[in-house]
């Protein structure tokens, strides 16, 4: 097939109209699905549980990578969207038939859909630069976060009026349908061949690989730090925010407009992004966005105060999403596309293990320090990762990027 011509093409459209819709039906069954298990059980213990199992297939994540490289990327796409959509059916159907899931059930499918999605992952994300042309792949990573974080505020909005309002098993349905409906779109993008790194290697000698790749770079070797570190920053602020929220005389609804605000300005970034296309350096975006992450931080420190706070959200929204998305876009352009899943499934992988790890650390500790130090101390974290990228760009400087083997074949898309 021919390679795109223009940032607006049917491929293209049709992936960012599916990717919105499972966005959204993410995005309400991530509080249904909370609510169910809290009804059921009463415990928010079994809450964390559930959660835990949904994340422990990330470990796997360099793995599927390696898989995700060797075959048609529509293949582990689709396949992932079917299993996590009739999952969800399966639990929302048995919800509404039944009253009641077993929790063994609620668990099992949320391990399941975990392991789907460390396969869907790390394939959506080397999917999108075959999807545009190679000028536009900073303005359609920038659609794709603006559109989705859009999607995600209404369904996290609308989320809790669909419990509230019905039940959680509505929400967990719709979520079902739009994971299914963005497979049946996929079959209508056509993706252009990709090349595929030396045939016959073993899954563990092409996981190798990849980290060999990321080794070459300086800036692909710190990726997988920021991803760790960043969410490890987030993680004490999302176990203190709701107990500093209930202090404040807020509650609940005070800790919802939070999240809505962060989400906000996370869609003020990606359309900002989408704005200035090529005009914004990934490397620059990125510093920035570490910048914008620190002031946020340093800002609830200050003034611990409800509408510090939440102009604080607005602002730590926005400056998670202008590192992120210029960050892929680098990635997107440093990587050869054999080796795309590879490297965003350690990044993947690296991401998802930086909050668990940093829950299990600062959970003795949460309730005996103060509130205000560990702003400080996630400000403190950022501020070092500013200057730590910064290094590590001007060490790179000059240079064209990892090299390769020259030696591969065409994996058919």
């Amino acid at each position: 097939m021919h390679p795109p011509q223009t940032l607006w093409n049917r491929n293209f459209i049709l992936w960012l109209l599916g990717s919105a819709g499972s966005q959204l039906g993410a995005a309400l069954a991530s509080i249904a699905l909370s609510f169910l298990v809290l009804h059921q059980t009463g415990s928010a213990g079994r809450m964390a549980q559930t959660l835990a199992l949904s994340l422990a297939p990330f470990v796997l994540m360099p793995f599927a990578g390696a898989l995700v490289d060797r075959v048609n990327l529509k293949v582990p796409l689709i396949a992932a969207n079917v299993v996590r959509g009739l999952l969800q059916l399966t639990v929302g159907g048995l919800s509404l038939a039944w009253g009641e899931v077993p929790l063994w059930v609620v668990n099992g499918a949320a391990l399941l859909a975990g392991l789907a999605t460390v396969f869907a992952q790390p394939a959506s994300s080397a999917a999108v630069p075959g999807l545009v042309p190679g000028g536009e792949l900073a303005r359609a990573n920038g659609l794709l976060g603006s559109v989705n974080q859009g999607l995600w505020l209404l369904g996290t909005l609308a989320g809790g009026w669909v419990v509230s309002r019905w039940s959680p098993a509505l929400a967990i349905l719709l979520d079902g349908v739009g994971f299914l409906a963005f497979a049946a779109l996929l079959t209508g993008v056509r993706l252009p061949p990709r090349p595929a790194a030396g045939p016959g290697a073993g899954v563990l000698a092409e996981v190798r690989a990849g980290l060999r790749l990321m080794r070459r770079s300086k800036v692909l070797s710190f990726v997988p730090v920021i991803g760790f570190v960043l969410n490890a920053a987030l993680a004490p602020v999302t176990v203190i925010l709701p107990k500093l929220m209930e202090t404040l005389g807020t509650g609940a609804r005070g800790y919802g407009v939070y999240l809505a605000l962060e989400s906000a300005g996370m869609l003020l970034a990606g359309a900002l992004i989408a704005v200035l296309g090529r005009r914004l350096p990934p490397r620059t975006g990125t510093a920035a966005g570490f910048v914008v992450v620190t002031v946020a931080y340093a800002g609830m420190w200050w003034a611990p105060v409800f509408p510090a706070l939440l102009a604080c959200a607005l602002v730590l929204g926005f400056g998670i999403s202008l590192l992120n998305t210029p960050l892929t876009t680098l990635m997107q352009q440093l990587v050869p596309a054999a080796y795309l899943g590879r490297v965003f499934a350690v990044l993947g992988a690296a991401s998802s293990l930086g909050m668990p790890l940093a829950l299990a650390a600062v959970s003795p500790l949460v309730d005996r320090l103060p509130v205000t130090l560990w702003f400080a101390l996630c400000a403190g974290m950022m501020a070092l990762g500013t200057l730590a990228w910064v290094a590590v760009v001007r060490a790179e400087r000059g240079t064209a990027g990892p090299d390769v083997s020259p030696e591969v074949t065409s994996v058919p898309s």
